[in-house]
């Protein structure tokens, strides 16, 4: 994966959509890592590496490693540094982009763009969209193991019950509103008692910024996950809802069915797969029908 066996991996990064690509490495690749996590993927580190140091110290870190892989973040200035410095000591570092929007934003801090050594990428279109953006860089495609588990899961038949919504920062106004919208279409069609309804928190925010609005707003049972086993809880779901996370892709991926609450206002939905459906009154109409067949 990353060379000869007895080289020393140094891994930093912040986002949990390159925290859950990076992970699954670490957990099948037999190196020696050095690791350096912050916000949202720390906590995926925690939960799934508890015995392992999450927080070398960087500097350190890039001085031992013989590679170096970061993650791309616009808002958080770890990956960035790890570029930065790893360039300055002679390493090798590589740029992992996990999603397929806001590339040059991913390798940009504080007005400064800086470009890895490498950019790898996990799937042939972020790979044409990456050569595209980055038409000197060298651009390779890796092996995905969060997908290729996720698509092992068995597809279910003659069910419709199980509903995951997968929440997502976007801003507060507009995501309450969404929330509203999707609530209103429960209502109206009676599916509320109907239903299991689990909401999994993104990895970056927490549970109470949801649970009072939604317990004032939807009068059925729910609840609210913030763990980041994503694999168990895609299994456990029949139906998934989102705004334009990876995780409706990996949803996709086990074979659910998959629906998008956007575009709306000035969001778009970005995701280039048009098996993610939007949430219209077809597909109101789509859902209705399914779980209204499993009851009778």
């Amino acid at each position: 994966m990353f060379g000869k066996i007895n080289k020393t991996v140094g891994i930093v990064c912040n986002d949990a959509g390159s925290a859950n690509i990076i992970i699954h490495w670490v957990i099948n690749y037999n190196y020696n890592y050095l690791i350096k996590v912050s916000g949202p993927a720390k906590q995926i580190f925690r939960e799934m590496l508890p015995n392992k140091k999450i927080n070398y110290d960087l500097i350190k870190l890039i001085k031992k490693s013989d590679i170096i892989i970061s993650g791309t973040s616009a808002k958080s200035n770890i990956d960035h540094k790890a570029r930065l410095l790893s360039k300055k000591n002679g390493k090798k570092v590589i740029g992992l982009l996990d999603h397929w929007t806001l590339y040059k934003e991913g390798f940009t801090y504080n007005n400064k763009f800086n470009l890895p050594s490498e950019i790898w990428v996990t799937n042939k279109k972020a790979s044409t969209i990456a050569k595209k953006k980055f038409k000197n860089s060298i651009i390779k495609i890796k092996k995905n193991i969060l997908e290729e588990k996720i698509s092992s899961i068995k597809k279910k038949n003659n069910r419709f019950k199980n509903y995951l919504y997968l929440l997502e920062p976007l801003d507060n106004n507009t995501e309450f509103f969404i929330l509203k919208k999707f609530f209103r279409f429960l209502k109206k069609n009676n599916l509320e008692k109907k239903i299991e309804l689990i909401f999994k928190v993104h990895p970056s925010e927490n549970s109470k910024k949801y649970f009072k609005f939604i317990r004032s707003n939807y009068s059925s049972k729910f609840k609210i996950l913030k763990n980041n086993d994503i694999i168990e809880i895609i299994r456990w779901s029949d139906i998934v809802f989102g705004l334009r996370s990876y995780a409706l892709v990996l949803a996709l991926k086990a074979k659910r069915k998959v629906f998008t609450l956007l575009p709306i206002r000035n969001f778009k939905f970005t995701l280039p797969y048009k098996k993610i459906n939007s949430l219209n009154r077809n597909s109101q109409n789509y859902i209705v029908k399914k779980i209204n067949d499993i009851k009778n």
